[in-house]
């Protein structure tokens, strides 16, 4: 099974690099994992790499597909290297038992990315659920108009550009990411959680009967309004 690089995203980056990717096993959509080469690199093993990363893999019974995967790294002139990617629990294994005090620095930390993984998943969670009832107010709050089927857009170009500086077309060129996917993903957790907090607000204004261009004069004004105050 292979894993490409590209489709993996870094979650934390300090002693050794945790990523968010495709679940291995594909019980669920996402989870952390990380690169044992990386791992065994601070670990600081003398060890070849392969013949530590095969010893522990035949040692301790991991499975590929089930524990982690493989995929050839990019050649640069010779032959391409096998990169072993781990779940996140397996890796603290394997960092365990190294029985040493890079082992049990690099478990602590993975321990503590775990716990910030699971309430940002929490968190994602929730703003999705806030998103759909922000489309809905806005189906049945906004006039029927010929202009009506841009209110979606509009309105969160309007959060957005307030949040980060731009638009979604801007954002999504910035990510690399198609036409119409959610940008959303791809910001930080600050952005989102200020995202969500704009939402609520728009909702609000709209339900005081605010028209499109009341709610824009409000939110790009910072002193008339900005994130956790009440409308």
């Amino acid at each position: 099974m292979k894993k490409p690089e590209n489709e993996m995203k870094v979650l934390e980056s300090s002693i050794v690099p945790v990523y968010e990717g495709k679940s291995i096993d594909e019980a669920c959509q996402t989870e952390q994992l990380v690169n044992a080469r990386e791992l065994w690199e601070f670990l600081k093993i003398e060890t070849r790499f392969d013949t530590w990363i095969n010893r522990r893999i035949e040692e301790y019974n991991f499975k590929a597909g089930e524990d982690f995967c493989t995929f050839l790294s990019k050649s640069t002139g010779g032959r391409p290297a096998t990169e072993y990617i781990f779940k996140l629990d397996v890796a603290k294994e394997l960092a365990m038992v190294e029985n040493n005090d890079n082992g049990r620095m690099v478990r602590r930390y993975f321990i503590e990315a775990e716990k910030r993984f699971r309430e940002e998943k929490l968190i994602r969670a929730r703003n999705k659920a806030e998103r759909r009832v922000f489309t809905d107010v806005i189906k049945e709050l906004v006039p029927d108009s010929p202009h009506k089927m841009w209110a979606y857009k509009n309105l969160t170009d309007i959060i957005y550009k307030v949040v980060t500086g731009k638009n979604a077309v801007q954002l999504r060129v910035q990510y690399g990411l198609a036409k119409k996917e959610s940008v959303v993903p791809y910001l930080s957790l600050q952005e989102q959680k200020e995202v969500a907090t704009y939402e609520r607000i728009v909702e609000s204004l709209l339900e005081l009967g605010k028209d499109y261009s009341d709610v824009k004069t409000i939110i790009t004004n910072p002193n008339l309004l900005s994130p956790g105050k009440a409308v």
